[in-house]
């Protein structure tokens, strides 16, 4: 499907990480670039401008680059029909870890999001995705500004203030929020259930991906959307274990190596 102008800011976001960074690239305000992302919307522009093409397509052109380059370092299968730019985060032993996180994907609409996850789930080399939305976790839960939090402690899977190696947990930030702000509830990072997106353990073969989207869209229009603050914003991709190590380039032989082992036989 050819992406109109709004689908490319859209992407290039994902690379230039703000909207003022991606103003810089086009050479508009960053003003004019929020319209242009909410085309159609209340309160974004009517129509990105005929004339405004040219320069979206060189942000568009570099974000592809950038997003190409960061693929092979990450040794992640890259679409150019729809690139979106993904990083590996590092676990804390510094190796690469399994997930790909894409960041400030909100004004991706939902034809695309589609399209970029069946060409995910086209490579094999995905095995689930998750989408985050930020929320108000008092409106998610739908429960009433005057419930206190202690009595909401039994709707978070960890009621506890801290983590078992000292980080504070997602109750106790809500909690601290409410402390200061009684019953002004507290923005935070709500996940889509996990989707399989790869092949299944039981029949060894690709998973239906339609019913994947399905799901995930289901769950983002029916509990993200009517609270979101900002809405999917994050993507999050678990690839297969081992997938990392598995698309390494084999080492080339240097002339010298392929005589010793000549030499060797």
């Amino acid at each position: 499907m050819p992406l109109s102008n709004q689908d490319k800011l859209a992407l290039a976001l994902t690379s230039a990480g703000s909207m003022r960074n991606l103003a810089k690239l086009v050479g508009v305000t960053h003003q004019k670039i929020g319209r242009w992302l909410r085309e159609g919307e209340p309160t974004g522009a009517k129509k990105i401008p005929a004339d405004a093409t040219a320069a979206i397509n060189v942000a568009f052109a570099f974000h592809k680059d950038v997003t190409k380059q960061q693929a092979k370092v990450d040794r992640i299968p890259f679409d150019p029909q729809a690139p979106v730019f993904f990083e590996r985060p590092t676990l804390r032993n510094g190796k690469p870890g399994e997930r790909l996180a894409a960041n400030n994907t909100q004004y991706i609409k939902r034809e695309l999001r589609d399209q970029i996850f069946i060409a995910l789930h086209k490579t094999t080399q995905v095995i689930g995705i998750n989408v985050r939305s930020m929320i108000n976790l008092r409106d998610y839960l739908g429960v009433k500004p005057t419930t206190s939090a202690e009595a909401l402690a039994s709707k978070f899977k960890n009621a506890s203030l801290r983590d078992t190696i000292g980080r504070k947990t997602l109750f106790g930030a809500f909690k601290d929020a409410e402390e200061k702000t009684p019953g002004s509830g507290f923005i935070a990072p709500v996940y889509t259930p996990y989707n399989q997106f790869g092949i299944d353990e039981e029949t060894g073969k690709l998973v239906n991906v339609y019913e994947s989207l399905n799901n995930i869209n289901k769950r983002l229009q029916e509990r993200h959307s009517p609270n979101a603050a900002v809405f999917a914003d994050q993507y999050l991709i678990q690839t297969y274990p081992g997938q990392y190590a598995d698309q390494a380039k084999p080492k080339r032989e240097t002339a010298a190596q392929k005589r010793a082992k000549l030499i060797r036989r």
